[in-house]
């Protein structure tokens, strides 16, 4: 796959609009607003994936745990607090951490930290708590941790679509590169008034509509089974 970095996507907007006119749009006009553009577009086709086809984002980042620490920072680029799954591995047990949840769920936490403070032999589950805008949104361990383990924990989640910032920062949706481009033309042709913002706008959603179709048929492995979602069995339990 060929990931565009944002110094090529800047250079393809640029060619593509100085060949209709070369005098549409000055650099100096363009330069300052390029990078929102770009970057608004990355929200667009992200809110695609997210709705379509979240698992485009899934990845996976590991979390150390210290003795009598209970709180734990989720990933700096996890998309709206989606956790798929927590697994446990010190080395000689695996398990998956369980979300706590369903309507006796905060009588459950207090049963945990009356009967099982700090015990290992009891298996881990976690909920996520927000305890401030400073602090952010982390997960938290019931029973608190008594043991000191590196990468304890494998968290797999759904993270956000790169902002790029630098010449050298990679598009991380290359599939859709051609759909950011053709957004930022039709806003770079809305802020000129341009008599093709018609046209590059049918053009647009030619591309957004071939693009929902991509992420429709990105099943992995063409494996077909649709995978049963319990959450709300779990919730009633």
């Amino acid at each position: 796959m060929d990931y565009k970095s944002l110094s090529e996507i800047k250079n393809k907007i640029k060619r593509d609009l100085y060949l209709q006119d070369e005098t549409f749009v000055e650099d100096t006009t363009l330069a300052p607003e390029l990078l929102d553009y770009i970057n608004e577009a990355i929200d667009d086709v992200e809110a695609e994936i997210h709705t379509i086809y979240e698992d485009y984002f899934l990845t996976v980042a590991s979390v150390s745990l210290v003795s009598g620490t209970r709180e734990y920072a989720l990933p700096t680029d996890i998309y709206a607090n989606k956790i798929r799954g927590v697994v446990y591995n010190n080395g000689s047990a695996i398990y998956p951490v369980r979300k706590i949840r369903g309507p006796s769920q905060f009588e459950e936490l207090k049963l945990i930290e009356q009967y099982n403070p700090g015990s290992t032999a009891t298996e881990y589950g976690y909920i996520l708590v927000n305890a401030s805008a400073s602090g952010g949104v982390k997960m938290r361990l019931y029973p608190t941790p008594n043991e000191t383990v590196s990468n304890a924990l494998e968290v797999w989640y759904i993270r956000n679509a790169n902002q790029l910032s630098a010449d050298s920062d990679l598009c991380d949706v290359p599939e859709f590169v051609n759909y950011v481009i053709q957004f930022v033309k039709v806003r770079v042709y809305e802020k000129e008034m341009h008599p093709n913002l018609q046209q590059a706008m049918v053009e647009r959603e030619r591309l957004r509509k071939l693009m929902q179709e991509t992420l429709a048929d990105m099943i992995p492995d063409a494996d077909t089974e649709i995978a049963r979602d319990f959450g709300l069995y779990e919730d009633m339990s």
